[in-house]
């Protein structure tokens, strides 16, 4: 249960710092207590989590995508490394990992028509983890991470 609350967590301090960076354009040092926040959350989610490949396949993503643009999220990504690389990098079924990579992926990007939906929601990602619920044992722990991490 305690994963799930600090997806909860992750996800409000992960919104908060970009709320600061990219809407009020703040210049004070706050931004960065969140960005460490988040960082050390997502570090520790990754590395013991259930759905530690979930989340590593969003950050991953994040990178990829380059979202990792301003000093709160630069600095929420270096946390993350170092908390992975404290705690470990988990044994994961690293196929899950790409699939939710992939998905990850598409959440970053802009589509129109049916799939715009989709990605002006960034829902690839929680649309695709519900088929592991009936397709892998115990998959419904991906759902509720991201969900968690969402709401």
């Amino acid at each position: 249960m305690i994963e799930y609350i600090l997806a909860f967590l992750d996800g409000v301090a992960v919104k908060i710092a970009d709320w600061l960076e990219d809407e009020k354009k703040d210049k004070s040092p706050v931004k960065l207590f969140f960005g460490v926040g988040y960082g050390i959350i997502l570090g520790y989610l990754v590395s013991v989590s259930p759905f530690s490949a979930l989340f590593f396949a969003a950050l991953v993503a994040q990178v990829f995508a380059g979202k990792i643009d301003e000093v709160a999220h630069r600095l929420g990504l270096g946390i993350a490394v170092v908390t992975i690389a404290f705690f470990g990098l988990p044994q994961m079924d690293y196929s899950m990992f790409i699939y939710f990579l992939v998905l990850a992926c598409l959440d970053e990007m802009e589509f129109a028509g049916i799939f715009g939906v989709l990605s002006e929601n960034r829902l690839f990602l929680l649309v695709g983890s519900l088929p592991m619920i009936v397709l892998r044992p115990g998959g419904w722990v991906y759902p509720a991470g991201i969900l968690a991490f969402d709401i």
